[in-house]
């Protein structure tokens, strides 16, 4: 049996997972949809190198895996990720308009033992040139993160942190003519809070650990505020800055000082632009009824698609509906604000909602701060779109490569 090791950052989000193994990043929808009888595609066969090669090559589109874990509530049989969001399939995700937290969903564990087994596959395939029968993963060093007010809970962080310990996972990958299977056991397993751990990736150089940040993240801010220097060293040594990372089920509010939270300053809204999306899909359907029960990943992807007419009514449904998650930002904020006596020296705002937060409540946002501050606001940086999702996966790769 071949064996392959791995160190893996895992930022299992409501919308997208994204994850770093041994370095190499990836990033898919946090979707499933189960595979009933009768209805299996058909597969390659493993004497055709060439295709299989070629799903090997493409596998976060192709990802058809059988699981067996004692640490899943449902085993069974799975379309992963980008594969389940074109099936036509009534799709699984995290439900964000219910109470149920990250660490009880199967959502995040299923997509990640799938990315896990099918990445050890193209490993074993570049170093051997061949597809094993039979694959032993070992996770030697694992980190992820959980919304703060969930971490908040007595022992959910040991729970979260068991369910891949406890186990070894058995993973069937079934793209094939030949069923291939994969082990998977993790040794090592580190749960960090979401918001504070995004500012270990403002602070720290994932490329050079002894390096501060310095790249583009902050090349617009700079010019925003005549900045001559500005970068992960500034923010260590700053003072308290405020870290609102806005997600899809959630909006992560932490007060940092360095690398520090300050106790009792770091909370979580269980409200978040994945909610925002959904109540805009109903919308659509009601003013449009053509339109069927889009899922909030396709609607975003329309709604970003450009200018065109049915992009912008997109648009404009969301902005309608975005209205009560960013009141109840505000209130947050000025709440956090009146805690610390106004001392805020620098403002984050980053997720995968950030950008769109950006455009829609950005002018209001820093006229708010501007009137709580009579002797002069705290800079706003909202992290850029090309970084604005990944934020808290640089910092658990910051964190990754300190165990």
């Amino acid at each position: 049996m071949d064996e392959i090791h791995m160190k893996i950052a895992h930022d299992g989000g409501n919308g997208y997972m994204k994850d770093a193994i041994n370095g190499q990043r990836t990033i898919f929808p946090s979707v499933l949809s189960r595979i009933l009888p009768g209805n299996e595609p058909s597969r390659i066969d493993l004497k055709d190198k060439k295709n299989v090669v070629r799903l090997i090559n493409d596998y976060l589109n192709f990802m058809d895996v059988e699981i067996s874990s004692n640490s899943i509530k449902e085993n069974g049989r799975y379309f992963v990720g980008n594969l389940a969001s074109n099936s036509g399939a009534p799709l699984i995700g995290f439900n964000v308009n219910s109470n149920e937290g990250k660490a009880s969903s199967d959502v995040s564990l299923i997509c990640l033992l799938a990315l896990i087994s099918y990445s050890g596959i193209k490993d074993v395939l570049k170093a051997s040139n061949k597809i094993p029968n039979k694959l032993e993963i070992t996770v030697d060093d694992f980190v992820t993160a959980l919304p703060i007010d969930e971490i908040k809970i007595p022992g959910i962080r040991s729970k979260f942190a068991h369910r891949f310990t406890d186990n070894k996972h058995k993973v069937t990958i079934k793209s094939f003519s030949q069923d291939i299977i994969c082990y998977v056991e993790f040794k090592n397993v580190d749960v960090q809070p979401e918001g504070v751990i995004g500012q270990y990736g403002l602070i720290g150089n994932i490329e050079k650990e002894t390096n501060y940040r310095n790249d583009d993240i902050y090349k617009s801010f700079k010019k925003r505020y005549n900045f001559k220097t500005f970068n992960g060293e500034t923010v260590l040594n700053i003072g308290n800055v405020l870290s609102i990372d806005v997600g899809d089920g959630t909006v992560d509010f932490s007060v940092l000082n360095g690398a520090s939270p300050i106790p009792h300053l770091n909370s979580s809204i269980l409200l978040g632009v994945g909610n925002v999306t959904e109540d805009a899909v109903q919308a659509l359907h009601r003013k449009y009824p053509t339109y069927g029960q889009l899922n909030r990943q396709a609607f975003m992807k329309i709604a970003q698609r450009g200018n065109d007419p049915e992009s912008n009514a997109f648009k404009e449904l969301l902005r309608e509906q975005l209205i009560s998650l960013e009141s109840r930002i505000e209130e947050k904020v000025k709440e956090i604000y009146a805690k610390v006596n106004n001392q805020i020296n620098l403002i984050v705002i980053d997720g995968g909602g950030a950008d769109m937060l950006h455009t829609t409540y950005g002018e209001q946002f820093e006229q708010t701060i501007s009137a709580m501050s009579p002797f002069g606001a705290a800079p706003i940086l909202w992290v850029p779109k090309q970084y604005d999702q990944m934020l808290n996966l640089d910092g658990l790769q910051f964190r990754l490569n300190q165990m």
